[in-house]
């Protein structure tokens, strides 16, 4: 992680199949929200901020690859094309729920996608919320994480229940401080102390 010169990197947990990556979004997405609703001790407002960012962006994610058709240039991850995540070179073509099931899965994607993400039928979208600097981020804006997730959890656990189990947000380690932030090392903070922790 640390690099010459007090340069550091930090990277998601790698992933070696395309039904890792959708797995990871419904992982992160309920870390996210576990944190909102229960903030570490010590926590600010801005970390709650940080959270409902974080799972706004995952939940998002997977709205688009449940109920969005995905651009025609191939690279979208889609409920539409299930061939792409239960697969021969994955090892889960033989998991993949019947026919009936994935288009049921959709159906209430595309539902919840028209809710929370269609730009031709609301403005307060997620995007919206999360875009760049716009005159649409002065209109306020309360999120329902607890309920946002009773109405995802329809379509999260028959996914979850036909693929292996991937939860690296759920598994993953206490952070080692000294060798995260390369014992003493000065950060990128400009502030008065230049050091993060």
């Amino acid at each position: 992680m640390r690099r010459p010169g007090g340069n550091w990197s930090v990277g998601r947990i790698d992933k070696a199949e395309n039904y890792q990556t959708v797995l990871y979004e419904v992982d992160m997405l309920r870390f996210s929200c576990s944190r909102i609703i229960k903030p570490p001790d010590g926590a600010k407002e801005a970390d709650v901020w940080a959270y409902l960012e974080s799972f706004l962006v995952h939940y998002r994610n997977l709205l688009d690859f449940f109920g969005k058709a995905p651009r025609k240039d191939g690279t979208d991850l889609s409920i539409t094309e299930p061939h792409a995540i239960w697969s021969t070179d994955a090892g889960t073509e033989s998991r993949r729920p019947p026919e009936e099931i994935v288009e049921k899965l959709r159906a209430v994607g595309e539902s919840l996608w028209n809710k929370y993400e269609n730009g031709t039928k609301r403005d307060d979208t997620i995007s919206r919320y999360l875009q760049h600097c716009t005159t649409y981020r002065l209109s306020p804006k309360h999120w329902y994480p607890i309920e946002m997730m009773k109405e995802i959890e329809e379509i999260l656990a028959p996914l979850e229940q036909s693929l292996p189990e991937f939860k690296p947000a759920t598994t993953s380690h206490l952070i080692e401080r000294d060798r995260f932030l390369g014992g003493n090392s000065v950060s990128t903070h400009s502030g008065p102390s230049g050091r993060l922790g």
